[in-house]
């Protein structure tokens, strides 16, 4: 077959995957939402490298978002697994500069196990309590959270026989595979927003705040974030 006539035909089925997906236009436009509610959140950080780290994440999101629209399922539970990791490394590189600037010139990589560490990680409780100690009993359920959603994600990471089971080596619209990335996805994305939460939303002023009135709708079940952004 010839070369440009087989990446066509890849190119056709994609794109009928692709007019598939986007009539499910109220789940993607959720998954749009969170990934804005993210470079919305970045935009109020001071930090201009902190900024630029949660920015990329959000970029990332998106990419994921991409993918999955595309029939490329394995791919976006990758992107996402990678947005994850760097979602809650940057609220860890602002509380531990070094690491931060061993990771900006290549000497150190992203672990996993300490973004997570029970004792010392980005949702343990004793980082709630540094910078929101309200929070940090809540810090529990989202730490279990994330910990249980990465292993999932891992999966089709690692290659998984189950996950070529669930997938398949073929192109085409998988519902299940869909509608499990979206569960995943408003998972990630709200891990990422609480532990943004918990590290920054003390420290904005109201008026930031004011911009940032999504977090209190998204977050309604944790009282300390609903009535620090004014909401009983």
């Amino acid at each position: 077959m010839d070369i440009q006539d087989y990446f066509n035909r890849l190119n056709v089925e994609s794109q009928t995957i692709f007019t598939e997906t986007i009539s499910e236009k109220e789940k993607l436009g959720t998954l749009h939402h969170l990934s804005s509610c993210v470079y919305e959140y970045a935009e109020c950080l001071l930090d201009q490298q902190e900024k630029e780290i949660l920015i990329t994440v959000s970029a990332q999101l998106e990419s994921a978002n991409l993918n999955v629209v595309l029939g490329l399922y394995r791919q976006a539970f990758s992107s996402l697994r990678l947005a994850f990791e760097m979602g809650l490394a940057s609220m860890y590189f602002s509380a531990n500069k070094l690491e931060l600037h061993e990771w900006l010139d290549g000497r150190s990589d992203i672990k996993w196990s300490s973004l997570v560490d029970e004792d010392n990680g980005v949702l343990s409780q004793r980082f709630a309590k540094a910078f929101f100690s309200e929070c940090s009993e809540y810090s529990i359920k989202y730490r279990k959270k994330a910990i249980a959603v990465y292993r999932k994600l891992s999966e089709y990471v690692h290659g998984n026989n189950e996950t070529w089971e669930n997938s398949g080596l073929k192109l085409g619209y998988n519902a299940t595979l869909f509608e499990l990335y979206c569960e995943y996805f408003t998972s990630v994305a709200k891990v990422i927003l609480y532990a943004a939460i918990c590290r920054y939303a003390k420290q904005f002023d109201e008026s930031t705040r004011e911009l940032l009135q999504f977090i209190p709708e998204e977050f309604k079940e944790v009282e300390p974030i609903r009535k620090l952004f004014g909401q009983s």
